[in-house]
C-alpha cells in the first residue's frame, strides 16, 4: 500500500520519537486508492449464490491505465433461494459491452457500481451457472494503477484489491467468506513486457500483432482480493525451497525491473526466502499453496502486499519478505472472515516477522523488534485490535499500523507468554490453520482453538486484549515483612472501558547478596500483593524480557514508610473483634485490603475518612496481612487474629 507524503512524515516523527529509523514502511500495506464513494455494502441478492471460479482475461500495457478489454468469467453455484435475478460488482467508469448467462447474451443494468439481469428462468438451488462480462474503460479508485518506479525509471501497470477495489478492475463478489474454488489470468500485453499473476504460468501465447498472452492458473481456493495482474519489463531470477514434507523443489519465481543492477542489488535478500519458506513452514505447517509456486514482484509501491503466490513489493528487506510471506498462511490460507477481525491477517504475519528474527537473526534483533512494535501499540491508548461494526469500512482503521500490526502483533506475544510452552503454542498455529485452511476465519474461530487445544478458557485474555481498549500503566512496591518479602503490583488502565488486566507477570528479584530469581506471578486484581519465602529484595525488575504491553510506572521500596508509619497507624495488634485506623490529615483517601499468607485476598474496602474502623471479627484465627494504599505510597504489616 502506498502512503500520501503527509501520512509519509507523520509516520517518520512517530519513528524518530521512539528512536525507530530502519525500514520505515515495513510490513504495511501503504495504500493510495482514489477518493470515490466506494460501495462496500454487499448486495443481498448476491447471497444466493456461491463462486466457484473466476476466469480473467484482459488486454493491457504500461502505456497508458486502460483495459483495452476484458472479460471476466464467473462459474458459481446456486445456494439459500433460486436465482431469480443476478447482481456482481463492477465499477460504473467502466463500460460493459454485454453480458452472457451460460453462453446466451441478457439485458443487463449497470448502475450503482453493479450490474444485475433477471435469468429467463429461475435457476434451482444446487446448479451451477456460467456469467461472463465483456468491458473495457479507464479503471476508477486504485485497484488497477499505472505509474512510473521512480527510483528505476520504469512503467508499471498493477493491481491492489485490498480491501474494497477489486470491483474497480473485474467483475466481482466482494465477499471475503465466498472464495472461489481456483482461477484463471489471462493477460495480453505487447511483447516486451511480462506478467505476473497468480499460481503457474501455463502457457506463453503469441497471439499477433506483436503481442503476448501470459495465461496464468491457480487451482487453490482463492479470496476475490487476492487476485492479482502485474505488468512491466522485467527479467526472472528464480530460487527454490527445500520444506519438509515436499517431495521436490518449490520455485520462488522474481520478476525484478529488466533495470541495471536492480537485480544485483536486491538479490541478497531475495536469496534468503528460502530459509524462511522452510522455517515457516517447520512452526505453521507446510507451505500451503505447495503445488504451484511462491514468488514477488515488483511494483512502485511502498511496502507489500501479499497476493496468492505471488507477493506485490517495491523494495526487498528481509523484514518485508518475511512478513508477506507469513501471510500465505494467514492471509491466503485462512483468511479474515470480516474486516474487523483483520488481526487474523495481520496481527499473525507482523508476529512472524519477530519469529523470523528468532529462528534466523538473533534473539537480540527479535527483542528489538517486539520494543519497537510495543511503541507502535503504545500510541493507541484508547485503542483495540477487534475492530468496531462502525469502522470496519475505514481502510485507515482496518490498517492502523499501531493497531492491527503492532498490538496484534504483540498481544500473540503474550498469548505465548500465558500459555508458557513453545510446543503448546505452535502446536495451536498448526491446528488452528489446519481447522481453517482455505477457509476464514474470526478471532472467536481462534480463541476456541486455544480453549480446545489447552483445555482452558482464554476468554478473559480476549476479552481484555482483543476486544478491549488500551493497555495498563505498571507499578510495583515491596518491602519485608519479619523479613520476608512482599511485592504490592498496581496497574492504571489507559481507557476505562477496560478497567483491569489479567495478566503472567515475571519478577526479577535481586537479593542482598547480588544472587537473583525469576518469581512468575499471576495478576488478577488491582492492586494485588504477593508474598514470599524467600531473602530480603535489594532491587526489583518486572517483566524483564519484554513480554507484556505496558507502561512502566515506578518501582519503589516501602521498607521506610513501613518502618516509620509516618502517616497511618492501626490496631490492637493482635486484633480480636475491631481493627481500628488514623491516617494523616493531608490522606484524602486510602484502600485498605487484608490478604492471607498466601496471597488470596480477604478483604478490600476504600476509605476518606481520618479515622475508621473495620470489624475484624468475621477473621478465622490466624496471621493476614494488612496493606493499605494512599496512591503514593503502601504499608504492608502482619496482623494477627486472636
Amino acid at each position: 500500500m502506498k502512503k500520501n507524503l503527509l501520512s509519509f512524515i507523520l509516520l517518520f516523527n512517530t519513528i524518530l520519537l521512539f528512536g525507530q529509523v530502519n525500514e520505515i514502511t515495513e510490513s504495511n500495506k501503504l495504500r493510495t486508492h482514489k477518493t470515490q464513494q466506494v460501495n462496500q455494502t454487499l448486495n443481498p441478492l448476491m447471497n444466493n449464490y456461491d463462486v466457484v471460479y473466476y476466469g480473467l482475461n484482459i488486454e493491457a500495457s504500461t502505456a497508458s491505465i486502460t483495459i483495452t478489454s476484458g472479460k471476466t468469467t464467473i462459474k458459481a453455484k446456486v445456494v439459500n433461494n433460486p436465482l431469480h435475478e443476478f447482481v456482481i460488482q463492477l465499477i460504473d467508469q467502466l463500460t460493459v459491452s454485454q453480458v452472457k448467462l451460460n453462453g446466451s447474451s441478457v439485458t443487463f443494468a449497470h448502475q450503482n457500481n453493479e450490474i444485475s439481469f433477471t435469468c429467463p428462468t429461475d435457476i434451482p438451488v444446487g446448479d451451477l451457472f456460467i456469467v461472463e462480462v465483456f468491458y473495457s474503460g479507464n479503471p476508477q479508485g486504485g485497484g488497477w494503477d499505472r505509474t512510473i518506479a521512480s527510483t528505476w525509471n520504469i512503467p508499471v501497470t498493477w493491481t491492489l484489491s485490498e480491501s474494497f477495489h477489486a470491483y474497480e478492475w473485474f467483475a466481482v463478489k466482494q465477499s471475503l467468506t465466498d472464495k472461489a474454488d481456483s482461477s484463471d489470468v489471462y493477460v495480453t500485453v505487447p511483447s516486451n513486457l511480462e506478467v505476473a499473476s497468480n499460481g503457474l504460468l501455463k502457457n506463453v501465447v503469441d497471439v499477433g500483432g506483436g503481442k503476448k498472452r501470459y495465461e496464468w492458473q491457480s487451482r487453490y481456493p482463492i479470496d476475490y482480493y487476492l487476485i492479482s495482474v502485474t505488468i512491466s519489463d522485467y527479467i526472472e531470477y528464480d530460487t527454490y525451497a527445500n520444506p519438509v514434507g515436499m517431495s521436490s523443489p518449490l520455485l520462488i519465481q522474481n520478476f525484478v525491473y529488466n533495470v541495471t543492477n536492480c537485480l544485483n542489488q536486491y538479490k541478497s535478500a531475495i536469496d534468503g526466502t528460502a530459509a524462511n519458506i522452510e522455517l515457516y513452514s517447520n512452526l505453521f505447517g507446510l507451505y500451503p499453496f505447495s503445488k504451484e509456486k511462491y514468488g514477488h514482484v515488483m511494483a512502485p509501491f511502498g511496502g507489500g502486499m501479499e497476493h496468492q503466490t505471488i507477493t506485490t513489493l517495491g523494495y526487498y528487506t528481509s523484514n518485508l519478505i518475511s512478513h508477506e510471506l507469513a501471510h500465505m498462511w494467514f492471509g491466503d490460507y485462512v483468511t479474515c472472515a470480516t474486516w474487523q477481525d483483520i488481526w487474523i491477517n495481520e496481527g499473525f504475519a507482523s508476529y512472524a516477522e519477530y519469529l523470523y528474527l528468532q529462528n534466523l537473526s538473533s534473539q537480540t534483533s527479535a527483542d528489538s523488534w517486539m520494543v519497537s512494535a510495543h511503541n507502535y501499540a503504545l500510541q493507541e491508548p484508547n485503542g483495540s485490535v477487534f475492530i468496531p461494526l462502525a469502522n470496519a469500512t475505514d481502510e485507515n482503521r482496518i490498517f492502523s499500523y499501531s493497531l492491527s500490526y503492532k498490538k496484534g502483533a504483540s498481544i500473540i506475544h503474550i498469548l505465548r507468554h500465558e500459555i508458557n510452552n513453545d510446543d503448546v503454542f505452535f502446536s495451536i498455529l498448526k491446528g488452528y490453520l489446519q481447522k481453517f485452511g482455505h477457509s476464514t476465519a474470526t478471532g472467536e474461530d481462534f480463541k476456541t482453538v486455544v480453549n480446545d487445544s489447552t483445555g482452558f478458557d482464554y476468554s478473559w485474555f480476549f476479552d481484555q486484549w482483543y476486544y478491549g481498549y488500551g493497555f495498563p500503566t505498571i507499578s510495583a512496591k515491596y518491602g519485608y515483612i519479619d523479613d520476608k518479602p512482599w511485592v504490592t503490583i498496581i496497574q492504571t488502565p489507559s481507557n476505562a472501558s477496560t478497567p483491569l488486566f489479567k495478566f503472567s507477570l515475571d519478577l526479577k528479584l535481586t537479593y542482598y547478596d547480588n544472587t537473583t530469581s525469576i518469581q512468575r506471578v499471576f495478576v488478577s486484581e488491582n492492586p494485588q500483593t504477593f508474598n514470599f519465602d524467600l531473602p530480603k529484595i535489594k532491587s526489583l525488575q518486572i517483566d524483564p524480557q519484554g513480554w507484556l504491553l505496558y507502561k512502566a510506572g515506578s518501582i519503589t521500596s516501602s521498607e521506610t514508610i513501613e518502618d516509620s508509619f509516618s502517616w497511618v497507624t492501626f490496631g490492637p495488634n493482635p486484633v480480636n473483634d475491631k481493627l481500628m485506623f488514623s491516617v494523616a490529615n493531608n490522606v484524602q483517601k486510602v484502600t485498605v485490603t487484608i490478604s492471607d499468607i498466601t496471597g488470596k485476598m480477604i478483604y478490600k474496602s476504600d476509605f476518606s475518612n481520618n479515622q475508621f474502623g473495620i470489624d475484624a471479627s468475621f477473621l478465622a484465627k490466624g496471621v493476614y496481612i494488612v496493606s493499605i494504599d494512599n496512591g503514593l505510597s503502601h504499608i504492608s504489616k502482619k496482623l494477627v487474629k486472636e
